[in-house]
C-alpha cells in the first residue's frame, strides 16, 4: 500500500492562504445561505438582514404604576398644608400597563393616594405631567433599527424585537458538518473496552464545540483502517453535508490514510503545519466540500479545529463575534447611582485614539432595546454614589473586542439616515458595526472635543451668518483640525396629525393657539432652530404650551403627535412621512458629519464610512425614505 512518509512544516497564516485559495479554485469557499425563521427560534442564530422596528414600544401611552391617573393641572398648589380632595370626576383607577384615558396625564402611586371614602381621595403633594407614564414610544421608535445584520441573536433581543412586532428574522443556514472517526481500534462509547481498543470520543467534544460555534454536528459511523471504507464514508458525506472531518489518520504512520484518501477523493492543499499541538493536520477538497484530516489526539483534535474549522463555519454563517472579555475604559458621561444598591451599567463601547470609551445607554427597568444594543457592563459598587465624566471603568464586554475595535462612535444629532449609513457600512467584510449616541448637535461636538466619539453629527445654524456648524465647530472643536463633510440635506418643520386638523401654519400659531408642544432636547440642533424663530418672531417662549416637554430623537417626537400625546412637534420632514403625518416645512438645514484630522488619518473604519457616502447605492435607499436630499452626500463642505 503507497502512502505518505513526510509531512510538510509550513507556518500557520501560509497554510490559511494555501487553504483557502485552493477552496476558492474548486468552488467550495464557504457561502451564507439564508433561511427564515420565528424569532423564538432564533436565538444563537445569525442576522443576515438588519431588523427595524414595525411597532412603537409602547405603542400606547401607559401607566407605569399602580395608582390613580389624573390630570397634573389639577394638582398645583398642593401641599402637606393645602392637601386637595379628587372627587370621582377627577381621576380614574388604573393599573400598571394599562391605557392611560386621553383626558390625563399623570398616575399617582397607590401608596401616595389616601382614601376619604369609597368615592373620594386626598393628595397631600403635586404631580408632574407624565409622571409614572410610560409614553408612546419612549422604549422604541419605529422604524429604528434593533439588530444589525452580522449580529447573534441573544435571549435578551427577543424582547425588543417582539415588542417592536417583529415575528420572523432572517437568519443564516447553519452549515452541516459530518464527522468520521476512523481507526480498527475503535470501540463506542459505553461498550467495555478490551486490551488495544479505544473509546471514540473525540466526535463527542468536537460535536459540542461544532454546535457551539453555529454548524449543525453529525457523527457518522466508525470506519476502519481501509482506504476503500474510507473513502467510501467520505464520497458519501459529500453529498449532503458542507464539512467533512476525518477523525485521526492524518499523519505518516503504516495505517494513516487519510492524506491517500483526500488526494484521491479530490484534493490536498496542505499536509502538516508548524503548529504544536495538530502539526499533522490535512487540509484539502472533496466533491467541492472543505474537507479537514484531524490528528487524532484530543489536544491536537481540538487546536486544530479551533484554527481551521471554526473558521469555516463562520464564513458559513457571516459571523463575526466572539466571547467578551474585560477593558478599561473611560466613561463618557458623568453617572448618578443610588448608594447601597450595586449597579450593572450597560454601555456602548468604542476604541478611540487607543482608549476604550464606554457610553451609558438609557437606564430603566422597561428599557429593553437599551439591553439589546449595549457592548458591555460596568459595574457600580453599592458603597458609590456613581461615576464622573472621564473616570477609569472596568467594563465586562458582552460583544467581542475585535469588534468592539472596529466600532465606530458617531455622537451627536440623531437621524435614521445614519443607522442605514450603519447598516451599509457593516455588509462589507473586516468591518465592524457604528453606534450613534443621541445626544444633540452639540452634545456631539463636545463629545469629539474630550475624544468621546470618531465622528459628530451636527447641524447648528449660526444665526449671524446663516451658515450651519462653521460658528459651532469654531467654538467648541478649538484648536483641532477637523473635515465636515456633507451628508444630507434635510427640511425641518413642524410635525401634525393627519389632515392638520388645527390648522397650523407657522410657529406663532403655536403659540396663539396654545396648543400642546413637543420638543426635541437642550443643545439639539432642532432645539437651536426652534428657538432661533421664536426669537425672530418676538414670540415668548412661556407662550408655548409643553415647550419644556422634550424628546431625544425626530422619531420620537412624531411618535408623541401620533399618539396624541401633543398636537404638533418640531422636527423633520422623514420622521413626519414615515409616521404617515402631516408637515409644515419651516426652512432646509445641512447635516453634516466632523471628523477630526488624526481620526481620519488612524481610522481605517472612519474612513470608509466617509466613502461609502459616495456610493450611489446608499444614496438612493436614504433618498427612498422621503425629506433627504443627497445630492451633496460625502463632499467636504470645509476643514478647519
Amino acid at each position: 500500500m503507497d502512502r505518505r512518509y513526510y509531512l510538510d512544516n509550513i507556518p500557520l497564516m501560509l497554510a490559511c492562504e494555501k487553504f483557502y485559495d485552493g477552496l476558492r479554485r474548486h468552488g467550495a469557499f464557504p457561502s451564507i445561505k439564508t433561511e427564515t425563521v420565528p424569532i423564538i427560534e432564533s436565538v444563537g442564530r445569525i442576522l443576515t438582514s438588519s431588523v427595524f422596528a414595525n411597532l412603537s414600544a409602547p405603542f400606547i401611552t401607559t401607566s407605569a404604576m399602580d395608582g390613580i391617573a389624573l390630570k397634573a393641572s389639577d394638582t398645583y398648589g398642593v401641599s402637606e398644608t393645602n392637601p386637595k380632595v379628587l372627587m370621582p370626576d377627577d381621576f380614574e383607577w388604573i393599573n400598571t400597563g394599562q391605557p392611560l384615558p386621553s383626558i390625563y396625564d399623570a398616575v399617582v402611586m397607590i401608596e401616595n393616594v389616601e382614601r376619604v371614602d369609597n368615592e373620594s381621595v386626598l393628595l397631600r403633594s403635586p404631580v408632574a405631567p407624565y409622571q409614572h407614564v410610560r409614553k408612546i414610544a419612549e422604549d422604541i421608535a419605529a422604524p429604528e433599527q434593533l439588530i444589525s445584520r452580522g449580529s447573534i441573536i441573544r435571549p435578551i433581543d427577543l424582547a425588543p424585537l417582539g415588542a417592536a412586532g417583529i415575528a420572523e428574522v432572517e437568519v443564516a443556514v447553519k452549515p452541516k458538518v459530518a464527522l468520521i472517526p476512523t481507526g480498527s481500534e475503535l470501540v463506542q462509547l459505553g461498550q467495555d473496552p478490551e486490551p488495544g481498543n479505544v473509546i471514540e470520543f473525540n466526535s463527542i467534544f468536537l460535536s459540542a464545540m461544532i454546535e457551539s460555534w453555529g454548524g449543525t454536528a453529525s457523527v457518522l459511523n466508525p470506519v476502519p483502517d481501509e482506504v476503500e471504507k474510507i473513502k467510501a464514508s467520505l464520497n458519501k458525506a459529500t453529498e449532503t453535508f458542507d464539512i467533512i472531518l476525518i477523525i485521526a489518520g492524518s499523519s505518516a504512520g503504516s495505517k494513516d490514510f487519510t492524506y491517500k484518501v483526500i488526494d484521491e477523493c479530490g484534493q490536498v492543499f496542505v499536509h502538516g503545519v508548524a503548529i504544536r499541538p495538530g502539526h499533522p493536520v490535512v487540509l484539502g477538497v472533496s466533491n467541492s466540500a472543505p474537507v479537514v484530516g484531524l490528528p487524532g489526539y484530543p489536544a491536537s483534535a481540538s487546536t486544530t479545529s479551533e484554527l481551521f474549522v471554526k473558521t469555516l463555519i463562520k464564513e458559513f454563517t457571516g459571523e463575526f463575534f466572539d466571547e467578551g472579555d474585560f477593558v478599561q475604559a473611560k466613561i463618557a458621561r458623568k453617572v448618578h447611582s443610588p448608594m447601597g444598591d450595586e449597579e450593572f451599567l450597560r454601555v456602548t463601547v468604542g476604541k478611540i485614539n487607543g482608549d476604550y470609551v464606554a457610553t451609558p445607554t438609557a437606564r430603566g427597568a422597561a428599557m429593553t432595546f437599551a439591553m439589546s444594543r449595549s457592548d458591555g457592563i460596568v459595574r457600580i459598587p453599592a458603597e458609590s454614589e456613581g461615576v464622573d465624566e472621564g473616570d477609569p471603568v472596568k467594563t465586562e464586554l458582552i460583544r467581542p473586542r475585535h469588534m468592539i475595535d472596529k466600532t465606530t462612535i458617531v455622537s451627536g444629532s440623531h437621524d435614521i439616515a445614519l443607522d442605514v449609513l450603519g447598516t451599509k457600512l457593516s455588509e462589507y467584510p473586516g468591518t465592524g458595526k457604528m453606534v450613534s449616541t443621541n445626544v444633540g448637535s452639540v452634545g456631539g461636538l463636545l463629545a469629539l472635543s474630550k475624544g468621546y466619539a470618531h465622528i459628530a453629527a451636527s447641524h447648528l445654524l449660526d444665526e449671524e451668518t446663516g451658515e450651519y456648524n462653521i460658528g459651532a465647530v469654531k467654538r467648541h472643536l478649538e484648536g483641532i483640525k477637523v473635515h465636515v463633510f456633507n451628508f444630507v440635506g434635510r427640511t425641518q418643520g413642524l410635525i401634525v396629525k393627519k389632515g392638520n386638523p388645527l390648522n397650523l401654519k407657522s410657529v406663532q400659531d403655536i403659540a396663539d393657539i396654545r396648543c400642546n408642544f413637543i420638543n426635541r432636547q437642550r443643545g439639539s440642533g432642532t432645539r437651536l432652530l426652534f428657538d432661533f424663530l421664536l426669537n425672530r418672531n418676538g414670540i415668548d417662549l412661556r407662550n408655548i404650551n409643553g415647550y419644556e416637554s422634550e424628546e431625544y430623537t425626530h422619531w420620537n417626537v412624531a411618535a408623541a403627535v401620533g399618539s396624541g400625546i401633543a398636537d404638533v412637534g418640531v422636527g423633520i420632514m422623514a420622521a413626519a412621512t414615515g409616521n404617515d403625518l402631516d408637515f409644515i416645512p419651516l426652512g432646509n438645514e445641512k447635516f453634516q458629519l466632523i471628523v477630526p484630522d488624526d481620526v481620519m488619518n488612524q481610522n481605517e473604519q472612519v474612513r470608509k464610512l466617509i466613502e461609502l457616502l459616495k456610493e450611489t447605492e446608499l444614496r438612493s435607499e436614504i433618498a427612498s425614505i422621503g425629506g433627504y436630499d443627497v445630492q451633496a452626500m460625502g463632499d467636504l463642505d470645509f476643514t478647519i
